[in-house]
This record gives structure tokens, C-alpha cells and sequence, in this order.
């Protein structure tokens, strides 16, 4: 019985460093990437982050958050592909059209960037900060009825930046998205 006992610890010692499941997985070290981003360790983050693509390079959310590394370094053709093979990975994955509309309204791909915004409104048309994002891209390319439109949506969503915005204006708002939202949700 004591020759079992010896043989089995050393049969499990071969099989954790003989394979690497024993090391920490891909969701581990993402986990480990975000803590890492929270207390602005920005190069154990990438790390983290890399070595989760490397672990499970089919993991979307790996690439998400290592292109948020990439952006806030200034690396943004890196960025830019990382959020490009999340969204390739997972085609409704809203915060990575989100980002990658940040990315091409940097490189002032105005039309690639309000086509990514539409894709989040179309993901989640709840979501006010998209239609500020695409109200300011369309700003840049002198869209000014599609700016404005934005900005309704956005304050009948409740932003309070762009009731503000509007009211300082003088543009009237109230009754922006009403008509929209009824027919989704009918009372």
C-alpha cells in the first residue's frame, strides 16, 4: 500500500507540469488583467491579457481587454486589431464596437466610426453615451440634423450632458424618442 502512496504524488507532479492546465486558465488570467487595470498596472494588464489570447486565443474577452491596454498606451493600430478579432469572435459584442468607434474617429474614419455606433445602438438602443459618441462624430463630419437627432435621444434617455447641451441651446428636446420608445414598449 505505501508503494501507491509514494507513486501517485509524483504520477500527479508529471501530470501538472507535463500539461499546462495546471497553470492558470485564459478566465483566470483576464481576471488577473482586470484587477491589474483597476490598480493602473497597465504592463501587468498586457501581460495578463496576452497570455489569456495565448491560453485561449477563441476568448473575445481577452482581446477586448488587452485593446483597451493597447488604446490607453497609444497604440491604437494594436487596439484596433484586438478589437477587430473580438468582434470577429463575437459579432454583438457591444464593447467592442464601442471602442473601435473610439479608434476610428481618432484616425478620423468618420464613416467607420458612426457605422460602429450604430452597431451599439443597434446591440443596446438604451444606451445614451453611444448616441452622444455618434453625435459627436457626426458633428466632426457636419452632420447636423443627425447631431442633433443623437443628442434628443440621448437627453430623452437621460444623459444629463446632452439635456444640458440642449437646453443651453435653446433646442427642444422633450418629446425626442417618445414616439420610438411607445411603439417598443406600448403602455
Amino acid at each position: 500500500m505505501m508503494h501507491y502512496k509514494r507513486v501517485f504524488p509524483f504520477f500527479l507532479l508529471i501530470l501538472c507540469f507535463g500539461f499546462s492546465a495546471c497553470g492558470p486558465n485564459a478566465k483566470d488570467l483576464n481576471t488577473s488583467g482586470i484587477e491589474k487595470l483597476k490598480n493602473e498596472d497597465y504592463e501587468g494588464a498586457l501581460e495578463d491579457f496576452t497570455k489569456a489570447v495565448e491560453k485561449d486565443p477563441e476568448f473575445a474577452e481577452s482581446y477586448l481587454n488587452r485593446g483597451f491596454v493597447y488604446g490607453n498606451r497609444g497604440e491604437l493600430q494594436e487596439a484596433l486589431a484586438d478589437f477587430n478579432k473580438a468582434i470577429e469572435m463575437d459579432s454583438g459584442y457591444v464593447e467592442a464596437y464601442y471602442n473601435r468607434g473610439f479608434i476610428y474617429g481618432f484616425f478620423e474614419e468618420f464613416d467607420k466610426a458612426v457605422a460602429d455606433f450604430d452597431k451599439v445602438i443597434e446591440l443596446n438602443p438604451k444606451d445614451a453615451e453611444a448616441y452622444i459618441n455618434r453625435a459627436l462624430i457626426r458633428s466632426r463630419i457636419g452632420d447636423r440634423e443627425g447631431e442633433l437627432a443623437d443628442l434628443k435621444k440621448a437627453a430623452a434617455l437621460g444623459d444629463p450632458t446632452a439635456r444640458n447641451w440642449l437646453d443651453d441651446n435653446g433646442v427642444e428636446w422633450e418629446d425626442a424618442g417618445k414616439s420610438s420608445d411607445s411603439a417598443e414598449n406600448p403602455e
